[in-house]
This record gives C-alpha cells, sequence and structure tokens, in this order.
C-alpha cells in the first residue's frame, strides 16, 4: 500500500515501529506547517530548519508514545513542533512576532515549501475560527501559542491575572474546538 494513502495516525504507528519511510511521509506532509509555525514564533530561517530538524528527531523518538485514542495525529504532531519551536524561542531569547503576518514575507493564505492543499485549506479554517473568537481570547491565544510566553509571563504581559488568562484561554480553546469541528 502506498505511504500516501495511509492515515496520520497510520503513519505515525508505522514511524513507532521504525519505517523511515512514514516519517519522510509524514515530514512532506507537514514539514512546511512547522517551518511556518517557527517563522510565526520569530525564529530565523537557520533556526527554523534545525527546529524542523529537532521535531522530526522528536517524532522519530517518540511515535511511540502516541496515543490516538487521546488526540489526531496531526494535534500530536504540531503540538511536537510547537513544544520545540518555544523551546527554541526561549533559548535563543528571539523577539516573538505579532500574529499577523509579515507583509514582506510569504502571504498568510500563499502555501509554503512543502504545503499541500489540505494544510492551506486548513490554515484558511483556523484563521476563520480565530476571527470568531473576542478580542481578548484571540489576545490570550496569540500571546500563549503563537507567540510562546508561558501563562504566567503573558498574563503578567497583558496586566490581567493569572486565573483570568487561564479562563479565556479554555473558553478561547474550547470555541476553536466547536468552529474546526464543524464540517
Amino acid at each position: 500500500m502506498a505511504l500516501e494513502s495511509l492515515t496520520d495516525e497510520a503513519l505515525v504507528l508505522l514511524v513507532a515501529r521504525g519505517e523511515e519511510d512514514a516519517l519522510r511521509e509524514l515530514v512532506r506532509r507537514y514539514g512546511g506547517a512547522i517551518l511556518g509555525l517557527a517563522r510565526r514564533m520569530g525564529l530565523d530561517p537557520a533556526t527554523r530548519e534545525d527546529c524542523l530538524q529537532e521535531v522530526v528527531q522528536r517524532i522519530w523518538k517518540g511515535a511511540s508514545g502516541y496515543d490516538p485514542r487521546r488526540t489526531s495525529a496531526k494535534s500530536w504532531l504540531l503540538a511536537v513542533a510547537h513544544h520545540q519551536a518555544v523551546d527554541m524561542v526561549r533559548r535563543q531569547a528571539v523577539r516573538p512576532q505579532p500574529l499577523e503576518p509579515d507583509p514582506e514575507e510569504e502571504s498568510f493564505d500563499v502555501p509554503g515549501p512543502g504545503m499541500d492543499e489540505v494544510a492551506i485549506l486548513d490554515r484558511l479554517r483556523l484563521k476563520r475560527a480565530l476571527a470568531r473568537l473576542s478580542p481578548e481570547e484571540r489576545e490570550v491565544v496569540e500571546i500563549l501559542y503563537y507567540q510562546g510566553y508561558p501563562h504566567g509571563a503573558a498574563a503578567k504581559r497583558l496586566g490581567i491575572p493569572l486565573g483570568t488568562l487561564k479562563t479565556r484561554a479554555r473558553r478561547a480553546l474550547e470555541k476553536l474546538k466547536e468552529v474546526l469541528d464543524e464540517p
């Protein structure tokens, strides 16, 4: 069976068994999204490539810990990428970039290297879902998930109590899940 026809979950399970070709297919599917995430978090081009390599290593080593009953493979892969990018941002003390794309860089809606139509549609769905959040919720999502601030630092930066920040984040994620689960 061709790897291109397998689901992401099946590919991660094959990676857990040591199938390098399955890992290559996952990188082909999500490499552009991982690089885009690293760019939005303020990493320079060379560090973005390092980030991608680190993510690939984490996936290779951690695939056996993936549980398809807990989350989708896509969510798991992007969470691995997000955590790696946050680690790199913190290590390098790079100033995070805002959620809005830099007009000098590639357009938010234009596919990057390695991105397929599904990834483009996912980005558009996410963009629409974010637009349905209140300004306060969107601000919390931006600072936590796009800029990579820890909860305490984000609350301080926004000038709100930590509990308020966590409540807004929880509400925002619930709304995003509802919107993204819509057909």
